[in-house]
């Protein structure tokens, strides 16, 4: 059996290499996505319906096809989940993907076997590249704390389970070639699979952290705002629990109450090798500061994953966002402009906000995935997530975005010397008032409400000149911050029903969803 330097070795020589071949050529390996991808799925019911066949050129491509929502899918989607194969993807169908219905209803997509197998190879990319260039090999000596959610959500529709993305993924075979590579090696991932099925929220946090307390964990990742929450859980609320546990071993505690003072446990102590923290499915933004605190100065890795495909990570540790240019054919959208036509990657420019469109070996094609993304370098082409389209709120024409309202609100805890959770946005529009509301869950509530919001207010005002215009014109209002309760957008994600491992705060809340959290009295 190969040693884990040898094995990350192989992975790197064998998957990552000919991925920074494609990264130094951007144009041309879009050029051979694209090619690739209509030529699999011509005989499809979608590629004869939009003439793949006689595709010969973006331009042709842009002509036959046109851009794309879940609504112009469904019909596809309905076939599939009627049972008919060949619709969207030559290959077999596996399950139904559910979406967290963050920015809207929740939707159904057919989850392919290919597609399986892309991530899985990913995957194996992202260690290789994660691994060889940063040296930290120990981490594969390690365990690495998982907290996916459940591999079936209980409902089937025709022959199919339904779930979530990162369920799915827990049961999904490993493909043979990558399965010789990794025979006869111990699962590095805590708590054991078992635990995934779990759908009680309380439950699986509980039972998930046993595990991690008496492992050697080394990394984790998955939905940040989910990993954050069990890394608080395990720190601040579990000791007491934990040492009456009659299933956990006497080194086990013997050792947390060495590592623990004043009732919470130390992770940094606890975990002493611990070395990164893949994030995904929402902005890292608000949480380094909080992943920093619990873990301590770890390597923080941020990918660009969805339901519908997965589109970018980071390769290098000086570099942020690549988008996935070997298996995601990309266009984009200028934002502010409503007849602006597609692009393709050659031609973006920096700091300018585009939407994105995507065609993927999936079943996606052309389709509107409905965020926001800007540039920050086109050579070598590196991006950032700049919002979810429907989280943008523009109240007097001032469209902020998500990044804005998460960077501002960033800043000054900075300043200040605080740190928060998550924010979500209450805009309030009565006859004598337009502004927004915005609840923030703080690790600890700044001394000064006042004076931070109007810093916050300055700092937004700052970054967008059109909210600085209209706060002039006094035609917005100076915001109002409420502070939500520690745990409090847990509460409210509960009594939505959100299912676990699958879960993000709405960024942008009704009343209703407003009056279900818990409200910090200051």
């Amino acid at each position: 059996m190969l040693s884990n330097r040898q094995l990350v070795q192989v992975i790197y020589d064998r998957y990552c290499k000919p991925r920074l071949k494609q990264i130094e050529d951007p144009v041309g390996s879009q050029e051979d996505i694209l090619r690739r991808i209509l030529k699999r799925a011509k005989g499809t019911v979608f590629g004869k319906q939009h003439g793949f066949a006689d595709i010969d050129s973006l331009r042709s491509f842009q002509s036959k096809v046109p851009v794309t929502t879940y609504e112009y899918m469904q019909p596809f989607v309905s076939r599939v989940m009627g049972g008919e194969e060949n619709i969207l993807f030559p290959d077999k169908t596996m399950i139904m993907l559910v979406t967290s219905g963050t920015t809207g209803s929740p939707k159904l997509y057919p989850f392919s076997e290919y597609r399986v197998k892309e991530i899985i190879f990913g995957a194996f990319e992202t260690t290789g590249f994660y691994i060889m260039h940063t040296g930290n090999y120990d981490v594969m000596e390690g365990k690495r704390l998982s907290f996916p959610a459940p591999p079936s959500l209980g409902q089937r529709i025709g022959q199919y389970e339904v779930a979530f993305y990162s369920g799915a993924l827990t049961v999904a075979p490993i493909p043979a070639e990558l399965q010789k590579l990794v025979e006869g090696r111990e699962d590095r991932r805590v708590p054991p699979r078992e635990i995934d099925k779990i759908l009680d929220w309380d439950k699986k946090f509980y039972l998930t952290a046993r595990h991690a307390v008496a492992a050697d964990i080394r990394s984790t990742g998955g939905v940040t705002s989910n990993v954050v929450s069990l890394l608080r859980k395990i720190s601040t609320q579990y000791l007491d629990r934990l040492l009456a546990d009659p299933e956990l071993d006497a080194k086990t505690k013997a050792r947390l109450r060495d590592v623990s003072t004043a009732g919470e446990i130390n992770l940094q102590e606890l975990w002493p090798n611990f070395r990164v923290v893949s994030s995904s499915g929402v902005s890292v933004t608000p949480f380094r500061r909080i992943i920093r605190k619990l873990v301590g100065d770890v390597d923080i890795w941020d990918y660009y994953l969805a339901t519908e495909g997965e589109l970018g990570g980071q390769v290098f540790p000086d570099k942020g966002m690549i988008p996935n240019i070997a298996r995601v054919f990309f266009e984009f959208i200028t934002d502010d402009k409503e007849d602006a036509e597609p692009i393709p990657l050659s031609d973006v420019k920096l700091r300018t906000p585009y939407r994105v469109l995507i065609t993927t070996f999936g079943g996606f094609y052309r389709y509107d995935i409905g965020d926001l993304v800007e540039f920050t370098d086109t050579k070598t082409p590196v991006f950032t997530v700049i919002s979810r389209k429907k989280s943008l709120v523009s109240l007097a024409g001032e469209r902020l975005s998500e990044e804005i309202i998460l960077r501002a609100i960033e800043l000054v805890c900075e300043h200040q010397g605080i740190s928060f959770v998550d924010f979500a946005l209450l805009p309030e529009i009565t006859e004598d008032v337009i502004r927004y509301r915005i609840f923030i869950e703080f690790t600890q509530p700044p001394d000064d409400l006042e004076d931070f919001t109007s810093k916050v207010d300055a700092l937004l005002a700052n970054m967008n000149i059109h909210y600085a215009a209209q706060r002039q014109a006094n035609v917005l209002h100076l915001p109002v911050i409420i502070p939500v309760q520690p745990g409090g957008f847990e509460v409210l994600l509960q009594k939505m029903d959100k299912v676990i491992g699958q879960t993000k705060v709405p960024r942008r809340l009704t009343p209703e969803l407003s009056q279900m959290i818990p409200i910090l009295k200051v």
